[in-house]
């Protein structure tokens, strides 16, 4: 999971300056599943909450964790988490994180529920405009994917109040060919030209589904939502056709030496967000299947 933020010199974390104060603020807890064909799934935990100057409580989590970032609403998008970062800076903006105390993930496989333990964590010196501590576990190895998930805030501050909120876990879906060619790890794709993708499961439940290609040791990413049918339903299988400029330009944007290739993740990405009753906190789960491949000019 990718995590910004700003720590002092005795281990602490640095105070934001933001001279306009804070605008608002914002609360949420995001679980990934990462699942893989030949390994045990994992789990990661993340929750925060957290005083926003010039920042919509929208943008955050996509902000603190660039992998939870707000899916396309149509087509495809490349994305730059450091520029992201840089631009908050340049606005005068600050997101101060701060530990959301009390939260608690309980795992429902095969009807027994298992408690997520969960600490406090120090953001890492990432970006200047976003620090503070984190509520963070994981990534923990799980012998099953959970069918539920139950989050909660702890005991509710009025008899009648919800503290917590019980969510599905979105299927799997798969990538099944690439270039109508089954995928196998370390496949080469070419961006001199279109590239074919086919998957299954992006219509079950209801989750939004995209596929992410990520060049690793880098900050951009390329983001397309699936094709929609004409009743606003995903497909349950269903091609993307990825444009060969795009696909240029996620190289080039990777910075890797001219002509030299780079390996990159390919995710089927599914996601779904609940709001958390009696509480401004926003809940997202969501279910990760990758591929690795490489990118050649």
């Amino acid at each position: 999971m990718a995590v910004l933020g700003v720590v002092g010199c005795d281990g602490t974390p640095a105070a934001i300056d933001a001279s306009s104060g804070p605008s608002g603020r914002a609360s949420a807890v995001s679980v990934r599943l990462d699942v893989q064909a030949d390994k045990p799934a994992s789990l990661t935990l993340l929750a925060f909450k957290a005083a926003l100057a010039g920042v919509a409580p929208g943008e955050v989590l996509g902000l603190v964790d660039p992998l939870s970032a707000a899916y396309p609403t149509r087509d495809c998008e490349l994305r730059d988490a450091d520029r992201a970062a840089d631009a908050l800076v340049s606005r005068g903006s600050s997101i101060e994180l701060e530990e959301l105390t009390g939260v608690a993930v309980g795992l429902e496989t095969g009807g027994v529920t298992s408690d997520l333990r969960s600490s406090p964590r120090i953001f890492p010196d990432v970006a200047a405009a976003i620090g503070g501590v984190v509520t963070q576990a994981g990534p923990l190895p799980l012998a099953r994917v959970p069918e539920r998930l139950r989050v909660s805030l702890g005991p509710p501050i009025a008899p009648d109040a919800q503290t917590a909120v019980a969510l599905s876990v979105p299927a799997a879906g798969w990538v099944t060919a690439l270039n109508g060619m089954p995928p196998r790890t370390g496949v080469p794709l070419a961006t001199s030209a279109d590239l074919r993708i086919d998957a299954t499961g992006a219509g079950l439940g209801g989750a939004e589904t995209t596929v992410e290609i990520r060049p690793f040791g880098g900050t951009v990413a390329l983001v397309c939502a699936l094709p929609v049918d004409a009743a606003g339903a995903a497909a349950t299988t269903t091609t993307l056709l990825v444009p060969r400029p795009l696909l240029a330009a996620l190289l080039a944007a990777s910075r890797v030496t001219p002509g030299a290739s780079t390996a990159a993740a390919l995710d089927l990405v599914r996601r779904t967000e609940e709001r958390l009753p009696s509480s401004d906190s926003h809940v997202t789960v969501e279910v990760r299947t990758s591929t690795l491949v490489e990118l050649r000019p």
